[in-house]
């Protein structure tokens, strides 16, 4: 089974061939042109800028897979929800053609169900253990989902949402309140002076953190209950810390000062995000707790989770080990790859197949 995926919902043109042989998932091609350096001197993502660097980018992308590797696809796979209309409406029109001339079937893939199911590229299915807890974390989205490849054992009261989505079970059971970890991670990088998006100057700064009494933020983590983030709070604790301590020096921040609050911050927000994964994990007796989206690249929440689940599954004597297996940083961000992937799971299971009229 081959399919060419197509990913054109927010700042990546990216375009792929995945392959599954039944067992495993993997990349043929996988091309993209990032609109980063495009984005940057606004400090976010424009989306009348994304979507037109999409309409001049992704037929020269598509040219560089070549088309007789798309005459020998099964069909084609494309991002068509949610997230930037402008952006969304060039994917689908590029793969709506190609579906008619080569006369290949159309998958509509939701774009939050890809990042879920990207953990499904290069690994053996019969490999992963069910149910899993998932967050998704990135600069728009901070979710807990429960996934099971059979039925639920779950109380109806227990979830926001449900889905079913290519044989799989999906019930969304925390997700934010306010701001994502991601967008927080892009805003507290500008206050520090650094760049967008600003989760890796965030990272890079707290290496070189040093103990700093004056620099220490709450963790948000609201009911004890409860799998609900909020990080708006974070915002506001950096930016009131730096006006009390910043006002001595003209507003310009001290190097060593960036650095202690680049890593107490990303300590708190961390720390946050672990404990409700592991605590999502044990309420629903998860085997595997995973990370998906940008979010995930990050080295320290890895670091800390698998810290903290050690911890507890040493106090939780008697109950089954459960295992994390953290996703590789290449397929944290968005791609076609994962398209492919979420696409092929589709097709197989439930042919919501996209007929063209």
């Amino acid at each position: 089974m081959k399919t060419l995926a197509i990913e054109t919902s927010c700042d990546d043109t990216s375009l792929g061939i995945i392959d599954f042989d039944g067992q495993s998932f993997s990349v043929d091609s996988l091309l993209a042109y990032s609109q980063i350096d495009d984005h940057q001197r606004y400090w976010g993502v424009v989306p009348e800028l994304a979507s037109r660097l999409h309409f001049d980018k992704i037929i020269e992308v598509l040219q560089s897979i070549g088309l007789d590797k798309i005459k020998g696809v099964d069909f084609i796979s494309v991002t068509t929800h949610p997230w930037l209309p402008g952006s969304l409406v060039v994917g689908k029109t590029v793969a709506s053609l190609l579906s008619s001339y080569f006369a290949k079937p159309l998958v509509h893939v939701n774009h939050i169900y890809w990042h879920i199911f990207s953990l499904l590229l290069e690994r053996n299915i019969s490999d992963i253990q069910f149910p899993l807890a998932v967050l998704t974390a990135s600069g728009w989205h901070n979710d807990i989902y429960i996934i099971n490849n059979s039925e639920f054992r779950i109380q109806n009261s227990e979830w926001i949402e449900r889905k079913e989505f290519g044989g799989y079970k999906i019930a969304k059971v925390g997700y934010t309140l306010d701001d994502a970890a991601g967008e927080c991670f892009d805003k507290v990088s500008r206050m520090l002076g650094g760049p967008y998006p600003g989760g890796q100057r965030i990272a890079e700064k707290a290496l070189q953190w040093h103990a700093n009494s004056d620099v220490e933020f709450k963790r948000i983590f609201l009911s004890k209950e409860g799998f609900e983030f909020s990080f708006s709070w974070m915002k506001s604790q950096v930016s009131f810390l730096l006006k009390k301590l910043v006002e001595g020096w003209e507003y310009v921040i001290p190097e060593q000062l960036i650095c202690d609050i680049a890593y107490e911050f990303q300590e708190a927000v961390v720390e946050v995000m672990a404990k409700k994964l592991v605590k999502a994990g044990i309420a629903f007796d998860a085997k595997t707790l995973w990370l998906a989206w940008g979010v995930s690249c990050n080295d320290r929440l890895r670091e800390y989770l698998n810290e903290y689940w050690g911890r507890k599954e040493r106090r939780e004597e008697g109950r089954k080990r459960r295992k994390l297996r953290p996703m590789k940083k290449v397929y944290s961000t968005d791609n076609a790859a994962m398209i492919g992937v979420a696409g092929i799971v589709q097709y197989i299971n439930e042919k919501w197949i996209i007929n063209n009229e």
